[in-house]
C-alpha cells in the first residue's frame, strides 16, 4: 500500500432522491459528487461486495478511485476486484486507482485523540488532487475506514468529528464519499445515538444488505408487537410526521421514527425485527 504524501449541507441530494428506494448496489454504482454514503455491516462479504461495487463502477466510468482500507480488508477486496475483471495493477499504474493504508495514515492527522482539521483536510486534498491525474479523471470517489477504526476503538467523538471533516471534503472538492461502519442495525443504542448523528453528515444510509427482507421483517415485527390494526396506523402516522434526515429504505425510516416517538415499543420491535431478519437469511 502507498501512504498519503506529505506534499454541512448537501445541495446535490434533492435531485438524487429517485434512488432513495433502490437497492444499495445501484446507489453505490451511481454515487456522484457530494454524495456521502454510510454502510452498516456485520460480515466481511457484505463489506467486500459493497466496496468493490463502488470501486468497479467508478473505474468503468473513467473516474478516479481512492480506497483507504486496512491491510486485512485490502487483501479481501483485491481478489474480488480481479475476479470481477478489474486489472488492479494497471489501474494503479495509470493513476486511476489510489490505495492508501488506513492504519498508517490515521495517526498522521490525529492530535490529542482528535482529528486535526487543517492537517487532515490538507492531506486529503493532496490525495484527491493526485487521484484526478492532472485532469484525466475529473470525477473522484473515496471509500475509507479510518472513521470505523476510531469507532471500533471506542473513540466515538473522534470518529464523528472525522465524518464531519469528510463531509467538508466532499462539498469542497466535489467528490463522492463512502464509508462503512461495523454496527448492528437492530441495536437500540445504535438507533438512539448513532444513526441520528450519522444523519448530520451523510446523505444516504445503507442499513442492511437485503432491503426487501428488511421491509418484511419490520412489517412482521410491528404487527407482532402492537397488533395489525395499530401497526397500520403507526406506519402511516410515523412516516408522514417524522421524515428521515437522510435517504434510506422506507422500512429503516419507520424504525427510526418509531425510536423517536415510542422508544419502549421500539426496543421490542427492533429485537423481533433482528430475529426475523436473521432467520430469513438462515432460511434462504
Amino acid at each position: 500500500m502507498t501512504r498519503v504524501s506529505d506534499s454541512n449541507s448537501h445541495p446535490s441530494h434533492e435531485k438524487r432522491d429517485s434512488r432513495e428506494h433502490g437497492d444499495w448496489d445501484r446507489l453505490l454504482a451511481d454515487a456522484g459528487p457530494r454524495d456521502h454514503v454510510v454502510q452498516l455491516y456485520q460480515d466481511q462479504d457484505f463489506l467486500n461486495r459493497a466496496v468493490c461495487r463502488f470501486a468497479a463502477a467508478a473505474l468503468a466510468n473513467g473516474e478516479g478511485v481512492i480506497l483507504v482500507p486496512t491491510v486485512q480488508h485490502w487483501n479481501a477486496f483485491r481478489p474480488r476486484l480481479v475476479a470481477e475483471g478489474i486489472d488492479v495493477d494497471a489501474a494503479q499504474k495509470r493513476g486511476q486507482l489510489t490505495i492508501v493504508d488506513a492504519d498508517q495514515t490515521l495517526p498522521r492527522f490525529m492530535h490529542n485523540s482528535m482529528p486535526d482539521s487543517p492537517v487532515f483536510l490538507g492531506l486529503a486534498a493532496d490525495v484527491v488532487a493526485r487521484a484526478r491525474g492532472g485532469g484525466r479523471f475529473p470525477k473522484v470517489r473515496w471509500w475509507g475506514e479510518m472513521v470505523n477504526i476510531l469507532w471500533e476503538r471506542g473513540d466515538v467523538a473522534a470518529s464523528m468529528n472525522l465524518e464531519d471533516l469528510f463531509d467538508q471534503l466532499a462539498q469542497k472538492h466535489d467528490i463522492a464519499i463512502f464509508c462503512s461502519f461495523l454496527m448492528d442495525n437492530f441495536n437500540g443504542e445504535i438507533h438512539t445515538r448513532m444513526l441520528p448523528r450519522l444523519g448530520e453528515n451523510h446523505s444516504h444510509l445503507i442499513p442492511v444488505e437485503d432491503y426487501a427482507r428488511l421491509e418484511r421483517a419490520v412489517a412482521d415485527a410491528l404487527r407482532d408487537t402492537v397488533g395489525p390494526d395499530e401497526a397500520r396506523v403507526l406506519e402511516s402516522d410515523l412516516l408522514s410526521r417524522y421524515p428521515a434526515s437522510y435517504n434510506m429504505p422506507r422500512a429503516q425510516a419507520l424504525l427510526l421514527a418509531l425510536r423517536q416517538v415510542l422508544p419502549s415499543v421500539s426496543d421490542s420491535v427492533l429485537e423481533r425485527c433482528g430475529k426475523l431478519y436473521a432467520g430469513a437469511s438462515a432460511n434462504r
